[in-house]
């Protein structure tokens, strides 16, 4: 290999590392930022976000996540939780009681003050069937993680 063509290879080589290195991370990056945990889910125009559950190890527990309705109001009419019994195997579902209005364009936050439940058949690490119901029939349904309310990222959120 000639010199020039070696010059070459090795600028077109550090170009293409420099540009690979660059894309990982994102603008607004923060350092110590927990990742982002749980289970996201879009159908028509609902968006479902970082849905996880936090529990003890008795079962008792905290929805948490993000419900956005992006073209029209929605109205949730029900959450259900079932514990997971084996591979794709759910238990009996647990109804949260939870109903909201989300107006077009807009997101409700389940912040575990409105959908705690308790399940002893939940267990720290396993996942859980969550079951997102609209007043238009609409049904999405999320396999989400079940982590500890000890966990540094969710003690805060377990505990208010």
């Amino acid at each position: 290999m000639s010199k020039p063509l070696r010059r070459t290879a090795a600028i077109i080589a550090a170009a293409a590392l420099a540009l690979s290195m660059s894309a990982c991370t994102r603008g607004g990056w923060i350092p110590d930022s927990p990742p982002a945990a749980g289970t996201q889910s879009d159908e028509g125009g609902y968006k479902l976000r970082n849905f996880v559950i936090v529990s003890d190890d008795g079962g008792e527990a905290k929805l948490l996540g993000g419900i956005h309705s992006r073209d029209d109001a929605a109205e949730v009419t029900g959450i259900t939780v079932a514990a997971e019994e084996g591979f794709e195997q759910w238990g009996d579902e647990v109804d949260l009681g939870y109903t909201a209005s989300i107006p077009r364009g807009t997101s409700v936050y389940l912040d575990g003050s409105e959908t705690g439940f308790s399940n002893p058949d939940l267990q720290l690490g396993r996942l859980a069937q969550v079951t997102v119901t609209f007043a238009d029939s609409t049904e999405m349904v999320l396999d989400t993680t079940v982590v500890s309310s000890e966990h540094e990222d969710f003690a805060e959120a377990y505990n208010a």
